[in-house]
């Protein structure tokens, strides 16, 4: 079976699940103590390049360093929280790669559209649903929102996907009730309020919201530093950029266990460059 087939079982869009990664076939379902997931965001493929060796022509080199950190932290999910390109512009080509990059570590991949990548009549993703469906990528691409639920029904994962940056679109209107899995994933790509000044901005994100989620941890996207927004009893974090200027070159790490815990680890590309 391929690793793009393996991600397909793990994952359920309607709820239901079926199959596990472990490749010892469907009676094999451990059931988990500990889940590790990395989160990204603000990728910008099409304008983001790398600082070392040579590149291709749509630099690669901030997919090659989320995947190898993946790879090297062993989480089981890779979360990317909005603007993983940076606009609609990109050739097929160019996009079916970073799609391509992102599985390969064959760690199921879940993104949510940003104000970059919205979910629009134009939208990215929506010409190249193909090349989504081949690699495996699972996108919650409803504009009210959609849940994924992960092997052994341990794991939710909620997200509403963007369709205008504007201020009437709430990232995190409609957030269901918390589900009954042991663990509950928000993701939301938009800016956090502050203040009341910030009451034009576009894609608004409350603290109240994020504490009305009831999720363990909220996986924001936005904001390129590293940013807290954690409130009442729930976790919620910007993760920063993974590479590039403004940006830390960092993402986040989240164990879900016991307790949730938050540490941040560095984003390197490619030291010869993604040509």
């Amino acid at each position: 079976m391929t690793w793009c087939n393996k991600i397909r079982q793990f994952f359920s869009l309607d709820g239901s699940v079926s199959g596990n990664l472990s490749g010892h076939g469907d009676e094999v379902r451990t059931v988990k103590r500990m889940v590790r997931m990395l989160h990204t965001s603000d990728v910008h493929i099409g304008h983001i390049r790398g600082s070392a060796g040579d590149h291709a022509e749509v630099c690669q080199c901030p997919v090659y360093g989320i995947a190898d950190a993946a790879t090297q932290h062993d989480v089981d999910v890779l979360m990317v929280a909005g603007d993983l390109f940076d606009h609609a512009r990109l050739p097929d080509s160019a996009v079916r790669s970073t799609l391509e990059i992102l599985t390969a570590p064959g760690i199921p991949v879940v993104v949510i559209p940003g104000n970059h990548d919205v979910h629009d009549d134009k939208s990215l993703w929506q010409r190249c649903r193909r090349d989504v469906q081949e690699t495996g990528i699972q996108l919650l691409e409803d504009l009210e929102g959609s849940s994924l639920v992960m092997e052994s029904s341990q794991m939710t994962i909620w997200g509403r996907a963007m369709n205008d940056h504007e201020p009437g679109y709430r990232p995190l209107l409609n957030a269901p009730p918390r589900p009954s899995t042991k663990w509950y994933v928000v993701a939301a790509h938009g800016h956090l309020n502050l203040s009341s000044e910030d009451a034009h901005r576009s894609s608004p994100i409350t603290y109240e919201e994020i504490s009305s989620t009831n999720a363990d941890y909220v996986a924001l996207g936005h904001w390129h530093v590293p940013t807290d927004a954690s409130h009442g009893t729930v976790t919620a974090w910007y993760p920063g950029a993974p590479m590039g200027s403004p940006g830390n070159g960092t993402a986040a790490l989240i164990t879900f266990s016991e307790e949730v815990q938050v540490e941040h680890v560095p984003i390197a590309g490619p030291a010869n460059g993604c040509a």
